[in-house]
């Protein structure tokens, strides 16, 4: 996990809490715990979808004007779920960018950043506020992690492409055979 610079805490008005942030409602939280609870949850989230939809080597396409990504699988399968992308991450320059300040994603595919980065602000987390940081591709799985806890996403897509790898929660899969 990075190293959580955390600003100093500041009192302001208390923010009404949302019940579309489940699990997190708005709340503070123990960070530190909820950072290890997300990691855990991705690791489980992950081996389960992997044996579920096995999408490990199908070609994917995100239509950001649907909000989807579909996988063609080598069985036929057509697998489809609603998507956010919470960020780029360039394997060259170590540096990661939020999909809320990415020029490439079209802002309806920015809501799972955008509340990702409000967690961090009200946690005084800068690692989720800034719009680029440097880190390790680990790094960039932890915060899509935390993400999707954030989200309550279903899982994470790691999506390698020539450039960047884009990172992005999931919603509820469905797969047409």
């Amino acid at each position: 996990m990075l190293k959580s610079k955390r600003r100093a805490e500041q009192k302001a008005e208390p923010r009404p809490q949302s019940r579309e942030l489940v699990p997190w409602g708005g709340e503070h939280v123990d960070v530190d715990r909820f950072w290890a609870e997300s990691w855990i949850d991705l690791l489980n989230r992950q081996r389960w979808l992997s044996k579920k939809l096995k999408l490990e080597t199908a070609p994917w396409m995100v239509d950001q004007n649907a909000g989807i990504i579909r996988f063609e699988r080598k069985d036929g399968a057509l697998v489809t779920a609603p998507v956010q992308i919470i960020g780029a991450w360039n394997p060259r320059t170590m540096m990661f960018r939020w999909g809320w300040d990415h020029p490439m994603v079209q802002q309806r595919l920015r809501n799972d950043a955008e509340r990702t980065r409000w967690f961090g602000d009200k946690h005084g987390l800068e690692e989720l506020t800034e719009k680029s940081i440097k880190m390790t591709e680990q790094e960039a799985w932890q915060m899509t992690a935390l993400a999707m806890k954030v989200n309550a996403s279903h899982g994470v897509y790691r999506a390698p492409t020539e450039g960047p790898v884009i990172f992005m929660t999931l919603g509820e899969a469905k797969v047409k055979k």
